[in-house]
């Protein structure tokens, strides 16, 4: 197996925490991941990297009544504004869209489900209409229905409803990953050492999984989120740190990906990578990355170019 690594990125914004109406982690008018997502565009032209989008598909719209047809019940729509892109750019994003297809890097339009549905709470049929409701977005702006999924907060779907829509691969999170102690100290200490282990690719109910931690690894807790601050206790440590640190793991877990031919799956949201101190190792771990592809040791592959080894001796496990 060659060694594989693929990023995905979020495309939520006011979406991804709807249902608790926290919109803290954001900047209010959308500025600093505007502005995000164009270096992050830039770099990919420069480099050549390919990345997947998951896009919540509201955000398609440049504007809508507040309320939509279809299964849900009223109350799900209740923090959506109603208004229009230029009130509530949390909401509607179609310029970031345009943009993202626009560039000469071919990067993958992938989906997040239309209202960023958490499927533990919801029917069948409401992520059915979800899906429906996303292919038509999809039609409407000139794209080929999604074949790629990130499911919101990782949840479990009905993956027979996900093939009808025409889905494909879907992101997973790793089981058993995470800090094996239950103290505060134990984990802020893992969190700043922790290496990346292997991801896998496996074929389920005809759906290919490729797993990805639970949280974001292209980005780091140490560092602001967004525009949140990290734990307080992260800022003991002096913050070019915790940058070096978070810069080393990315290119350790690019090193490693190339000698263990492993698959590694990166990703976060756009908005977690909206402040400088995320920045700064990002954008240096992907310089590297791209180094590493250059020279013949790495593929980067977006979701729906993903496929099972041909042979189970290609396939590695996260223990790796």
């Amino acid at each position: 197996m060659t060694s594989i690594i693929t990023l995905s990125i979020e495309l939520e914004f006011g979406w991804g925490m709807h249902d608790q109406a926290e919109y803290g982690h954001l900047s209010s008018d959308r500025s600093a991941e505007t502005e995000t997502l164009h270096r992050l565009l830039d770099l990919a032209d420069r480099l050549n990297l390919r990345i997947t989008f998951n896009i919540v598909g509201h955000l398609f719209h440049d504007s809508c009544s507040g309320s939509h047809p279809g299964p849900h019940p009223e109350s799900w729509w209740t923090e959506d504004p109603g208004t229009h892109i230029d009130t509530d750019p949390l909401f509607y994003a179609p310029d970031l869209i345009r943009e993202i297809l626009s560039r000469e890097a071919d990067h993958e339009i992938a989906t997040h489900t239309y209202s960023h549905l958490l499927v533990d709470e919801a029917t069948s049929e409401e992520l059915d209409d979800e899906l429906a409701t996303v292919n038509n977005l999809h039609a409407d702006a000139g794209l080929p229905a999604p074949t790629s999924i990130v499911m919101p907060r990782h949840q479990q779907p009905n993956y027979s409803i996900l093939a009808d829509r025409g889905i494909e691969t879907i992101r997973r999170p790793m089981e058993g990953y995470g800090s094996s102690n239950s103290d505060w100290a134990s984990t802020f200490w893992w969190l700043l050492i922790r290496d990346h282990p292997a991801s896998t690719l496996k074929r389920q109910d005809g759906i290919l999984e490729t797993t990805a931690t639970p949280h974001p690894s292209l980005t780091a807790a140490s560092l602001p989120t967004g525009q949140s601050r990290p734990h307080p206790l992260f800022s003991i440590i002096p913050r070019q740190i915790r940058q070096a640190l978070h810069r080393q793991y990315l290119i350790d877990t690019v090193d490693k990906a190339a000698m263990k031919n492993r698959h590694v799956h990166l990703w976060t949201h756009v908005y977690n990578m909206a402040n400088d101190g995320q920045w700064e190792p990002i954008s240096d771990g992907l310089e590297y990355l791209a180094k590493r592809r250059d020279e013949g040791e790495i593929l980067i592959k977006r979701m729906d170019e993903l496929s099972v080894p041909e042979s189970r001796g290609d396939c590695l496990d996260t223990h790796q």
